[in-house]
């Protein structure tokens, strides 16, 4: 009797686990960063997957009234190009105390992306001033 107990137990564990993996393994891994330095401000979200962020939204506003322009970009970092490749650059050119948004962007990787960060920078003469998140792992590659 208690040999049929635990086996059935066990039967209905591995089937839990199982409706489990399958109701997770699609779920969307969402992720967000703000980052800011002196004339910037950005708020950015994105969902991963092993080759894509998708659904990136970006907020950057101009804190500073030094009539320079601000903006984000990413740096995704690939197995293949382990030094990272720069996202397009989302300007806010609107002024002092605006904000821009940028909504539902998608960046594509020929191969896995291992992670990324986030960019905040002011256009100033010379050499943009940039400040940048920590790293962000992908947690849909080992």
């Amino acid at each position: 009797m208690k040999m049929k107990r635990r086996l059935a137990m066990a039967v209905m564990g591995v089937a839990t686990s199982g409706v489990l993996i399958v109701a997770t393994a699609g779920a969307a891994h969402a992720a967000s960063s703000s980052v800011s330095r002196t004339g910037v401000s950005v708020k950015a979200s994105w969902d991963w997957s092993a080759n894509s962020l998708t659904n990136i939204d970006y907020t950057v506003k101009d804190t500073d009234c030094d009539a320079n322009d601000v903006y984000t970009r990413m740096r995704v970092y690939t197995k293949l190009v382990p030094d990272g490749t720069d996202t397009s650059k989302r300007y806010n050119s609107t002024g002092c105390g605006t904000t821009v948004t940028y909504s539902n962007l998608k960046f594509e990787a020929s191969n896995h992306i291992t992670g990324l960060r986030v960019y905040a920078c002011v256009d100033d003469a010379g050499a943009d001033s940039c400040s940048r998140s920590s790293f962000y792992d992908n947690p849909k590659v080992n």
